[in-house]
């Protein structure tokens, strides 16, 4: 599939918000008026989630330019999900680039299956909030959460415990906050990056057996059926190792 082709600015959606709101009376108490505070105003992000998160996808500090979501798309189809949603600080996020994807063949093949030959309809689901900080988030649910290349000393644990998705995926890793779920309700899982066919940024490891990422899941969340309950016990084990 050729990103670099035009589409129409109907295919997929930026929301803004207005940087101030009046209502009610001037010089008067804050009032509320439905979802909305006295300049104050609810993010988009934190409405449309909170009608689509069940079905939408989120990427935290996607950065200027969505790029390199391979595994993203293969996490949104595997989990039969509706919505990419982007969210960052940055006051503006260019969602077509000619890096928006690694390997574009593949992800051709993967969302003519997923959209049933059209795989440009993905580009309605991109779902694009700029000026929005992780922490806006807050007891907002979606499906599954991803982080890319994490500045250092960003702490995001909190606010994505809060969201309570189901997965949680990490990447491009060398050099970047990882945040830490152990003990918080989630637990690393390996044979998660296999079931959904991720594959690491760089073609090699820098130590063995690396992928250059971390995938957990939510312990009542199973991301496949484990046929032979003899090793189950052992993938546990797995599972709990750092």
């Amino acid at each position: 599939m050729d990103v670099s082709e035009r589409y129409d600015t109907n295919e997929y959606q930026t929301y803004s918000y207005p940087e101030k709101v009046t209502c009610g009376i001037p010089g008067g108490k804050e009032k509320l008026l439905g979802d909305m505070v006295v300049g104050n105003a609810v993010k988009p992000a934190v409405s449309f989630l909170k009608k689509h998160g069940h079905k939408s996808i989120v990427s935290l500090g996607c950065g200027a330019r969505i790029n390199r979501i391979d595994n993203h798309i293969r996490l949104m189809t595997g989990l039969n999900l509706s919505y990419y949603v982007c969210i960052d600080r940055l006051y503006e996020i260019e969602p077509i680039s000619l890096s928006a994807f690694a390997d574009p063949d593949d992800m051709t093949e993967v969302l003519i299956r997923h959209y049933g030959g059209n795989p440009h309809n993905f580009f309605k689901a991109i779902k694009i909030f700029p000026e929005t900080l992780v922490e806006d988030l807050q007891d907002v649910s979606c499906a599954a959460v991803v982080c890319q290349r994490i500045l250092p000393y960003c702490r995001w644990e909190n606010a994505i415990m809060s969201m309570n998705p189901k997965l949680i995926l990490q990447e491009d890793l060398h050099g970047c906050e990882r945040q830490n779920f152990r003990g918080q309700g989630y637990v690393r899982t390996r044979s998660g990056i296999r079931r959904y066919g991720f594959k690491p940024f760089r073609p090699w490891p820098i130590f063995p057996g690396e992928y250059n990422m971390v995938f957990w899941r939510r312990k009542d969340f199973g991301v496949e059926k484990i046929i032979n309950k003899k090793f189950f016990w052992f993938r546990k084990l797995i599972e709990s190792l750092p």
